[in-house]
């Protein structure tokens, strides 16, 4: 018992010398985000303007982020301009269909929020893009136990001598996905809608300066993986981009925050600014980028998987079990027949 006693006694003591640290919140305020960019496609062309969340106990209200009631305006180095029009949700878009961007000229950005802060871009000028010679695309084994195999596609393009050049890739595909289907008719025994297009894409930072290559050949460039669910053709277009340099070091930085590992040899972390600011306050610089961007895309209808490992490809897909009824309810929506622009 006097054990005890003295145990809880000096429990008392430790207890005593443990002083409450109230940590602070963070609490910052709220930063304009701009996501957008013109190319030298036909327009529309939009931007999407938010706030960064609201760091606080209190939580924050994903609609409470979209800015509305923002002017916002394009303009090049010719004098012409062109508004864009709320769409809602933070989006806004061109209508003028004669305001198209050009290779060479240069383009600045406008924003006036509905509190009078007005934030531009500094004029970037529109690069150029070589053309995309071919795509390449081989059969390839992934670590993904659902989607064990795939097409991987790459780019493939002769870089300009006189130029430096910086790149940007996206890429989306079509591949087949089976299911038993359903009756064609009331009481017919054929099944129909047994086979749908279904969609990938990526989302990867894919950029790279031509430094190294200047004037040379890029080859096989990966872009994007598209699994093999069926035997059948897959669709894929590949876009490629041509970037200006602070473009290039927008999303270098953006990889780079990425990658950080967490340990304690990472630089401190910084937040990725991009190239719209505050006209009366130069530190004020909005998240995100404005684009000037020229951009040209090549597709590829692939029917072969030919491969060493093909023999195992097939026996995948015939080990599969296949879901029941309408495949655009299992996978949908989604197109039942090859989409066209495909050759």
């Amino acid at each position: 018992m006097r054990q005890f006693i003295s145990y809880v006694l000096l429990l008392t003591v430790f207890t005593a010398c443990i002083d409450r640290v109230e940590l602070p919140i963070r609490a910052e305020a709220p930063r304009l985000v701009v996501e957008g960019q013109i190319t030298n496609e036909a327009p529309p062309y939009t931007v999407r303007l938010t706030y960064t969340g609201n760091y606080s106990s209190g939580g924050q209200n994903p609609s409470d982020q979209y800015v509305r009631e923002a002017q916002v305006s394009l303009a090049d180095d010719r004098g012409r301009s062109t508004r864009f029009v709320a769409m809602g949700q933070g989006l806004y878009q061109t209508t003028d269909t004669t305001f198209r961007g050009q290779v060479g000229r240069a383009y600045s950005l406008t924003i006036v929020l509905s509190d009078g802060k007005r934030y531009v871009t500094k004029p970037e000028q529109m690069p150029a893009v070589p053309v995309i010679d071919s795509i390449s695309g081989h059969l390839v084994k992934t670590n993904n136990v659902i989607k064990p195999y795939a097409m991987s596609y790459g780019v493939n393009t002769n870089d300009p001598a006189n130029d430096k050049n910086y790149y940007r890739w996206t890429g989306y595909g079509y591949t087949n996905r089976l299911s038993l289907g359903s009756p064609c008719s009331l009481g017919s025994p054929n099944k129909c809608f047994t086979r749908c297009w279904t969609t990938e894409s990526t989302n990867a930072v894919n950029i790279y300066s031509d430094e190294a290559i200047n004037g040379n050949s890029i080859r096989d460039r990966f872009v994007l993986q598209v699994p093999v669910y069926a035997i059948g053709p897959q669709l894929v277009e590949i876009q490629q981009y041509g970037m200006t340099q602070t473009n290039y070091q927008f999303w270098k930085l953006y990889q780079q925050q990425n990658a950080r590992t967490g340990s304690i040899f990472d630089p401190l972390p910084a937040p990725v600014t991009g190239n719209v600011v505050n006209v009366a306050d130069p530190a004020d610089l909005a998240r995100g980028y404005f684009a000037v961007t020229s951009i040209t895309r090549k597709r590829l209808r692939v029917i072969n998987y030919s491969a060493p490992f093909y023999p195992a490809v097939a026996s995948f897909i015939a080990s599969q079990i296949l879901p029941d009824g309408d495949c655009r309810n299992t996978y949908g929506p989604v197109p039942v027949t090859e989409p066209d622009g495909w050759e």
